[in-house]
């Protein structure tokens, strides 16, 4: 059985267990789905959500088996270059961080969509209740006014409201939910405000032109750090197409330089270094507003 074979095995394999677990959801539960169900069902539910906001068009059966197949056809493809056994390690973790990052980027660009609503919002609020209404009314009416994806995190805080819950908690659950500064500082002042006293409304209103004024400060620090982001991902970039180009102009060059000892050696530290640079350079623009 070759590699790719084994690969789209697993893949199946991964498909078929995680549309076995969601489709036996209704059915009575066997004593193994009795025992995992406490701890895979909290990590399912995580992924679905985390998969929903980055939009993909896969559930989390179909994200796992793709990723184990591209984790098994990754490594058949180091191996085919390399001629190592060691390669099947190192390209199945490249596509399996390659899954990761693929979620924390979606993670990073939902909260950023969020944060640039947040002045809307706040100024929303504001108006709400300069209005008259409640704090839960107002949450409700800028939850169905508000563009997406602020408006259905805000829908999300008052059906929490409706249900019971305290300020407070429904607050605190939408800042574990995006955890945005601004939005963190919003949160803050509702609460204060809520506890001592004082005009929210006022408050709000001030809040949301100091939040647009850091989103325009983000905004301009972010063109000016284009380019020093743009070295990063160059530093990584070059060395794998310059490998590539050598391999395609001499075949077997790459397994014979780095196919054994010392070559494994080299590669191991040439990637730490490339990795530690590209990290050093995305700190190094990363300012906070």
């Amino acid at each position: 059985m070759t590699i790719a074979a084994a690969a789209a095995l697993a893949a199946l394999a991964a498909i078929a267990l995680g549309a076995a677990w969601d489709g036996g959801r209704g059915g009575p539960p066997s004593a193994l789905r009795r025992r995992l169900e406490p701890w895979l069902e909290p990590r399912r539910a995580r992924l679905a959500a985390r998969l929903e906001r980055a939009g993909a068009p896969v559930g989390p059966a179909g994200f796992i088996g793709l990723a184990v197949a591209g984790s098994a056809l990754a490594g058949a493809l180091a191996l085919a270059v390399l001629r190592t056994p060691a390669a099947v390690l190192v390209g199945a973790g490249a596509a399996a961080l390659a899954a990761r990052a693929y979620l924390g980027s979606a993670d990073r660009r939902y909260v950023r969509r969020v944060a640039g609503q947040v002045p809307g919002l706040a100024q929303q609020l504001a108006g709400a209740l300069s209005a008259g209404v409640s704090l839960h009314q107002a949450v409700a009416r800028a939850g169905a006014d508000a563009p997406e994806p602020a408006g259905s995190e805000l829908r999300r805080v008052a059906a929490d409201l409706e249900l019971g819950a305290r300020v407070d908690e429904a607050l605190s659950s939408l800042l574990a939910r995006v955890p945005d500064p601004g939005l963190a500082i919003m949160v803050t002042a509702i609460l204060v405000q809520r506890r001592a006293g004082g005009n929210l409304a006022g408050a709000l209103a001030d809040l949301a032109g100091r939040l647009e004024d850091r989103e325009r400060l983000a905004k301009e620090v972010a063109g000016a750090s284009a380019q020093a982001r743009a070295s990063a991902w160059i530093v990584v970039a070059l060395p794998l197409a310059g490998g590539m180009l050598v391999e395609a102009s001499a075949p077997g060059t790459l397994a014979r330089t780095l196919g054994h000892g010392p070559g494994l050696a080299l590669l191991a530290v040439s990637l730490g270094v490339q990795g530690a640079g590209a990290l050093a350079i995305r700190r190094l623009v990363r300012i906070e507003v």
